[in-house]
C-alpha cells in the first residue's frame, strides 16, 4: 500500500434501510471512509467510549461485533448516517413536544388554537405578559400592586420553561458531556422529581384560600 492509498475496508453486507440512510446522509466532503474501533468512533464524534457503547446498544451499526479478545469495528460512513438520522429524529420529537405544550398552554389561557395568539412562541407570550405587567404597574403608580392573575400566568409560563429545560436536560448533558447510560438515567430521575415537586407546590398554593378580596398581591 502506497502513501496515497487508503486502507482496505472489511467486507460487509449493507441492508436496504442502512443503504438509504447512507445515501441520505453521506460523509462530509473531504472525509474518506474508514473502519474504526470504539475509541476511534468516540474521537470522531467527540464523545466517550461509554457513549459509543450505548449507541451500539441503541442500534448504531457495526461491521464486526466485539467479544472476548475481539474489538468492535465500525464503518465511519455507517455511524455518521445513523447519527445524523438519530439527531434529526430527536429534533423532530422535541419540536413536536414543544408544539403540543404550546397548544395545551393556549388551552389553559383560554385561547382557541386557531387564534393568532395561540401560535405565538412562549418567548413572545412572555414578552407580551411582561409588557402588560409593566403597563399595569405604571397605571397603579407607586402603590406597586400586581394583579394575582398576572402573577399566576407568569408563574405558569416560567414552570413550562423550567419543565422543558429539565425534561431535555438528560439528553443535552449526554450530547455535551458524554454521560453514561446510568448517569443519564440519574439525571432524568432527578429532573422528573423536581418537576413533580414544583407541580405539587403550585397545586397546593392554588388551593389555599386568600383573604385578598381584590385579587391583588
Amino acid at each position: 500500500m502506497t502513501e496515497t492509498e487508503s486502507p482496505a475496508l472489511l467486507p460487509v453486507e449493507v441492508g436496504e434501510d442502512l443503504a438509504a440512510l447512507i445515501a441520505a446522509h453521506p460523509l462530509p466532503e473531504g472525509v474518506e471512509d474508514a473502519d474504526l474501533n470504539q475509541d476511534g468512533v468516540a474521537s470522531a464524534f467527540n464523545k466517550t467510549v461509554n457513549t459509543v457503547a450505548k449507541w451500539t446498544k441503541d442500534g448504531m451499526p457495526f461491521v464486526q461485533e466485539g467479544g472476548p479478545g475481539k474489538s468492535y469495528v465500525y464503518r465511519l460512513s455507517h455511524c455518521w448516517a445513523w447519527f445524523q438520522d438519530r439527531d434529526a429524529r430527536l429534533k423532530a420529537e422535541a419540536a413536536h413536544a414543544s408544539k403540543q405544550v404550546s397548544a395545551l398552554q393556549a388551552h389553559f389561557l383560554g385561547l382557541d388554537v386557531d387564534q393568532p395568539e395561540a401560535q405565538l412562541s412562549w418567548k413572545d407570550r412572555q414578552e407580551m405578559a411582561r409588557a402588560d405587567l409593566i403597563y399595569q404597574q405604571a397605571a397603579r403608580g407607586r402603590r406597586s400592586l400586581v394583579p394575582l392573575d398576572d402573577v399566576v400566568e407568569l408563574a405558569e409560563a416560567l414552570l413550562v420553561t423550567a419543565r422543558e429545560g429539565l425534561s431535555n436536560l438528560a439528553d443535552r448533558l449526554e450530547r455535551e458531556l458524554g454521560l453514561s447510560a446510568a448517569q443519564v438515567s440519574a439525571v432524568q430521575r432527578a429532573a422528573t422529581d423536581t418537576i413533580k415537586s414544583m407541580r405539587a407546590k403550585i397545586e397546593r398554593a392554588e388551593l389555599v384560600e386568600r383573604d385578598d378580596d381584590d385579587g391583588l398581591l
